[in-house]
């Protein structure tokens, strides 16, 4: 994006400037700036589970009334619809009802596995795979001696890294965070279900050092393949096939997101958005540019330019028309048969009061996300009981809806 700007500052006369973060210092330094009014940016790329945050919190300008008030011919051009429907929901408000931002790539969740290893072991990935599938396959693939682990699990703590994961199996598993009245539900069976095949899958079929073991560094292990299958995002396709470090290219097979007590929608969604922050001095160039970087046409530019592979992912109906990105991405039917499958407002078996899937669209999430994650960790580091952890976490939760004024 940094490179392709120029493109931009062509057409506008307006200049952008980038300040490149990792991951681990993203969240903080903006969190930091924005919430203190530091104004030192203008626009601010945030992940799904923080961008509702921000407009609830005054930190982040209602994009609807910047559209509202866009040329009618400008607003038709850019084609909010065309934005896929759970992908627009994740970057709305729940409480407040405005899109607070707008997806730069997007992204479900699915399996990824290595067919040579496969083959290898005589092994056949189903169509639409069970949990129990998974396992039973990981742990035949499971290859110590030879440095090559069943499966590559997110074990690092974090609201936005082992949580991402688990969330899916909360889900999948029958399990809720909580009930219509806000009764927290991590003491129930079916949470015990999905933390002891959590901890199951990772300690018998999963990557050494687990809790160490993040989205990055699972990626690693899936690319120089030493991994015969991977459960993340679908974003990470483009990476496995385009990226120079990459020894499994024309390697990887795809699988939808397994199922167990809950037969459909196991998915997530996730990914990156762009939002304007309050404090901007310039709204209108702001408004300017993320419309651009967001664009049908900025699809086509990186496509046509920086490769198909590279295009972004997830977030526009259209990007999978697009005859070139389907000849060059064999991944792009799955991705959007994985977006499409997403239920974001129906995210368990039984009705919740929050929407959001493996990220649930709340504001407190990312604290009592982030409490639990460390309970998660210490589970699978075998430092707490799977009935410590739940005992914990249901207390993090009772507190979590107090505070936020859910439940008296």
């Amino acid at each position: 994006m940094e490179e392709l700007s120029a493109k931009f500052t062509e057409q506008t006369g307006i200049r952008v400037n980038f300040t490149i973060l990792s991951e681990n210092e993203i969240r903080s330094k903006i969190t930091q700036d924005v919430a203190f009014g530091g104004g030192q940016f203008d626009l601010v790329t945030l992940g799904t589970s923080d961008t509702a945050t921000y407009l609830d919190n005054g930190w982040a300008l209602n994009l609807d009334i910047l559209f509202a008030a866009m040329p009618a011919n400008e607003r038709a051009a850019y084609d909010l619809d065309d934005i896929f429907g759970s992908v627009k929901d994740s970057m709305t408000s729940a409480t407040k009802g405005g899109l607070a931002g707008l997806p730069f790539y997007s992204e479900s969740t699915m399996v990824f596995y290595n067919r040579e290893i496969f083959a290898a072991k005589g092994l056949t990935m189903p169509a639409n795979p069970t949990w129990d599938d998974i396992y039973n396959l990981a742990v035949k693939a499971n290859d110590p001696a030879q440095g090559i682990c069943g499966i590559a699990f997110r074990g690092l703590p974090g609201y936005g890294q082992n949580m991402y994961i688990f969330g899916v199996l909360v889900n999948s598993f029958g399990a809720q965070y909580y009930d219509m009245n806000w009764n927290a539900k991590f003491n129930t069976p079916e949470m015990r279900n999905a933390l002891e095949y959590y901890k199951k899958l990772i300690k018998d079929t999963g990557e050494p050092s687990p809790t160490t073991c993040g989205y990055t560094e699972c990626l690693n292990l899936m690319a120089s393949g030493k991994a015969a299958m991977w459960y993340d995002a679908t974003v990470s396709a483009g990476t496995l096939a385009n990226s120079s470090d990459s020894q499994v290219k024309g390697k990887i097979g795809y699988a939808i997101s397994p199922v167990a007590v809950k037969k459909k929608n196991t998915g997530t969604i996730g990914g990156w958005g762009i939002s304007i922050t309050a404090g901007t001095k310039h709204p209108a160039e702001a408004f300017k540019f993320l419309t651009w970087c967001t664009s049908k046409e900025y699809v086509r530019l990186v496509g046509e330019t920086k490769g198909w592979k590279l295009a972004p992912s997830g977030t526009r109906k259209s990007t999978y028309s697009i005859p070139q990105y389907q000849a060059e991405c064999d991944f792009a039917e799955i991705t959007r048969d994985s977006i499409l499958a997403v239920d974001y407002a129906q995210p368990a078996v039984n009705p919740t009061p929050y929407t959001g899937n493996s990220l649930p669209n709340l504001p407190e999430y990312s604290s009592w996300g982030e409490a639990c994650a460390q309970e998660l960790a210490a589970y699978i580091a075998d430092q707490r009981t799977v009935e410590q952890v739940m005992q914990n976490c249901q207390r993090i939760l009772e507190d979590a809806a107090v505070e936020g004024g859910y439940k008296k």
